[in-house]
Order: C-alpha cells, then sequence, then structure tokens
C-alpha cells in the first residue's frame, strides 16, 4: 500500500516531529493482520492522509515501545475497519 517504507522507531520519532510541525492532527493508526503484512501489527503515520511510513512487528506490545513518546491512545470505533486495533494521537 502507497509503497510502504519500513522504519524503525528512531526514524518514527523524527518523521512524528516533522509531521507536527506541519498538520495540525497527527496520529498512529494500528491494525492487526492488515492484508499486505498478514500476521503482523502496523502503525501507520497519519496526517490529513495515510502516509507510507509504517512500522511493522509480530505483537502489539512490540508496535507500543516503537511508537514515538508522549502518545494518548484512542480505542477503536465502530466505524473502522474490522482489522483497527486503536489510534494514537500526539499530545496537545
Amino acid at each position: 500500500m502507497l509503497d510502504d517504507q519500513i522504519i524503525d522507531a528512531t526514524m518514527a520519532t523524527g518523521l512524528h516531529a516533522d509531521a507536527r510541525r506541519a498538520h495540525r492532527l497527527v496520529g498512529w493508526l494500528v491494525t492487526r493482520d492488515p492484508p499486505e503484512y498478514p500476521d503482523k501489527v502496523v502503525a501507520r503515520l497519519v496526517t490529513d492522509a495515510p502516509s507510507p511510513y509504517v512500522l511493522v512487528a509480530d505483537t502489539l506490545g512490540e508496535i507500543h515501545a516503537a511508537l514515538p513518546p508522549n502518545l494518548v491512545r484512542s480505542n477503536r470505533q465502530p466505524a473502522n475497519p474490522p482489522e483497527v486495533v486503536e489510534i494514537w494521537f500526539a499530545q496537545t
């Protein structure tokens, strides 16, 4: 999807900081077992649209450890696709 670029925790923190300077809303959409990454947990950087930057891990705990610091968790909503686990937003 979107010519994904798999990143690490350090790059995620830098990209997140850059996105916060350019966008009002910045978050990480966490999905489990998406079609393009079977049996994985993925966190995708999103602003006004999904970005190509993704963290990929085997477990939700590994994704949590790789996300940038100081995020606030939002539970999935009924309208979210079934693979969505949670969304993390930057604290304002």
